[in-house]
């Protein structure tokens, strides 16, 4: 209930003279204020047209219960609005003042053709949006209606009002957290289409970065993302810079080495999935909201529930994409989030995506770490994979094989554990490397003939499959010959017999230790010890030969990485292993956890990190007793625990 009041001045000296209250239930629409009642003052609607003047007054001097009223002036005299308490009078002010401003620049959009003028009326519309107390959608609703029943038309205005229409408009995004449904789409009709596109990348740019920083629930606001989405579309078509989307890129990471917002990559990659599966998927369906429709005028309508073009879509955010996968850190968090493979089949199917893809998956193979790498492999049986869909046997390759050959090489070079990645290309992509074979390529002969002597073929008639097809090629009956000779005298060190511990003299070289293990059998031999002579990772390749190896002692020699993780391959009954003072580092010692029988480790003075001997401790149940003085971890861990190696120094 609202008290009002209205006093005829014409002839009436005192500003408040012939006072009559009356209770009204008023209702506030877009022209007129009316009350239900319909009496009194208001038997007949106030049109807002006829109010010439808003205004908070007090009037306690006359009536000491009143403390202040809304006032209504007009030429022939003045209605007061008192309200039930100073929150509901001001929510009254403030909505007759938006009301009351709307009305007059419709009037003044109506009376006037003049392109500056229209421009000076709706950047004075946005300014009063934005300085509006009320705190309520319409008054942007109200406003961006207004704004785009008058550019429906836009041939009407110039490029230049245009442009400072969209920078009047640009502060209103940055403001409004989140924004609207009705800003939202709105700008992103003018990113999508209009003459002002480049305009509009300059003033959204600090309101995009704003949304993509923090934490914003795509899946509830998906207007947000569609205008994150075209906004980036349109920032890739600039001719006139096509540094922009590097920049972009660059500049939402930051010039650090890690991006200080964990969100940004997150956000990102939900533009970028959402904009692939509208483009591609023909069953995705679109949003067609009435007031979206009538935002943007009948003939924008098909703008918004058409899909985009699949060329632009994927020229733009592959760019996109490859420029994210430069940045290290994000790399690591990029790999989960496509695996497995998220994108529609008709995607897979487009040659361009597949292409733009590449030098993403060629990253992840170049990748140091294994969970990264490790997204390019089935997740589980039944699963397609990236490795499978580049493969040559797969529709979807998009070079007869050249981007998996490549990848499989760089992928061979960063393993730690060469046998285990074998075994998972022979188990997801035999088929790939048996064609391959048949056509001649030498890489995958020999990584053919590797399979087949590291025996990680389970199948029987696969294992038979790939003999027949590596027979075949005449290289590859070459290299069959060659293994059968190896299994031949591998048998003959692995028989039974000779000693059980064996010590090389000091400065003795591979080839020594070569001679000494080719010279008779070595089934029996438990304890060896190489410390102090001069062989290097070299003569890994004969350790691994020895069947019944448990405790292998190569304290101060020239041993590496690379020995290392060739022992870590095949010697899985290592109970015992001492490394003190040799060169391997933090890479090589990553691939001592396939070693579950591990129990005693020395890697006194070497270049251990706390990090890798936390995993060490971690993936080594076994581990009972080690050695880590003078180095890294020693300032993290204890620095030995106590217990007796067989082979400690």
């Amino acid at each position: 209930l609202l008290t009002t009041r209205r006093q005829l001045s014409s002839g009436i000296n005192a500003e408040y003279g012939n006072r009559r209250w009356e209770k009204h239930t008023v209702v506030l629409t877009d022209t007129q204020l009316y009350s239900q009642e319909k009496y009194g003052i208001f038997s007949m609607p106030i049109f807002l047209d006829l109010i010439q003047h808003i205004d908070v007054v007090t009037v306690s001097t006359w009536e000491p219960a009143i403390n202040s009223a809304v006032q209504l002036r007009f030429t022939d005299g003045i209605v007061l609005l008192q309200a039930n308490g100073p929150y509901e009078r001001d929510q009254w002010f403030h909505s007759l003042l938006w009301k009351f401003s709307v009305l007059n620049h419709k009037k003044s959009l109506k009376m006037t053709s003049c392109p500056e003028i229209i421009a000076k009326e709706l950047k004075s519309l946005v300014k009063i949006a934005l300085k509006s107390q009320l705190h309520d959608p319409q008054v942007w609703t109200d406003c961006l209606v207004l704004i785009s029943n008058q550019l429906n038309h836009t041939n009407s205005l110039p490029p230049n009002a245009l442009e400072e229409i969209i920078e009047a408009l640009g502060p209103a995004l940055i403001q409004l957290n989140p924004p609207t449904p009705e800003l939202c789409d709105f700008f992103s009709r003018y990113c999508r289409d209009g003459p002002c596109a480049a305009t509009a990348v300059v003033v959204f740019a600090p309101g995009v970065h704003s949304i993509l920083k923090h934490n914003v629930d795509f899946g509830k606001y998906t207007y947000i993302r569609t205008f994150a989405r075209d906004f980036i579309i349109a920032l890739a078509s600039q001719d006139a810079c096509p540094e922009s989307l590097p920049c972009f890129v660059h500049t939402m990471h930051s010039p650090g080495a890690r991006c200080p917002h964990p969100r940004v990559l997150p956000n990102l990659m939900a533009v970028f999935l959402a904009a692939i599966w509208s483009a591609f998927d023909t069953k995705c369906s679109y949003r067609r909201n009435s007031s979206v429709n009538l935002l943007l005028g009948s003939n924008r309508t098909e703008i918004t529930n058409n899909k985009l073009p699949k060329e632009k879509v994927t020229s733009c955010f592959m760019k996109m994409i490859e420029l994210c996968a430069t940045h290290e850190d994000w790399v690591k968090e990029m790999a989960p989030l496509l695996h497995p493979i998220p994108f529609p089949e008709e995607a897979l199917k487009f040659p361009p995506f597949v292409m733009g893809m590449v030098n993403v998956l060629k990253r992840f193979a170049s990748d140091q770490r294994p969970e990264v790498r490790e997204c390019l492999f089935p997740m589980r049986e039944g699963k397609e994979s990236w490795i499978q869909l580049i493969a040559p046997d797969h529709n979807c390759c998009p070079d007869d094989g050249k981007t998996f050959c490549d990848i499989v090489r760089t992928l061979l070079e960063r393993a730690s554990v060469r046998r285990k990645l074998v075994r998972q290309l022979a188990h997801s992509c035999l088929d790939a490397f048996r064609l391959m074979v048949i056509r001649g390529d030498e890489f995958f002969v020999r990584m053919l003939s590797e399979m087949l002597e590291s025996d990680v073929i389970e199948d029987k008639e696969q294992k038979e499959q790939a003999l027949s097809t590596l027979c075949s090629n005449s290289d590859g009956a070459r290299l069959y010959r060659a293994m059968c000779d190896r299994q031949a005298a591998l048998c003959n060190l692995a028989q039974l017999g000779g000693p059980t511990k064996l010590t090389m003299p000091a400065h003795s070289t591979d080839t020594d230790v070569e001679k000494v293990l080719s010279s008779g059998p070595f089934g029996n031999l438990e304890k060896l010890s190489l410390a102090f002579t001069c062989v290097t990772s070299d003569c890994a390749r004969h350790l691994v030969k020895l069947p019944n190896l448990q405790h292998l002692n190569l304290w101060c020699t020239q041993f590496g990485d690379t020995g290392l993780c060739l022992l870590a391959e095949h010697c899985h009954r290592l109970k015992s292993l001492n490394l003190c003072e040799t060169l391997v580092t933090d890479e090589g010692l990553l691939a001592l956890t396939e070693l579950k029988t591990l129990t005693c480790l020395n890697l006194n003075s070497t270049k251990l990190s706390a990090q890798v001997f936390e995993e060490l401790i971690n993936k080594l149940p076994s581990l009972a007793s080690y050695d880590i003085r003078y180095t890294e971890a020693c300032s993290v861990y204890s620095p030995f625990t106590k217990g007796t190696c067989n082979v400690s120094p």
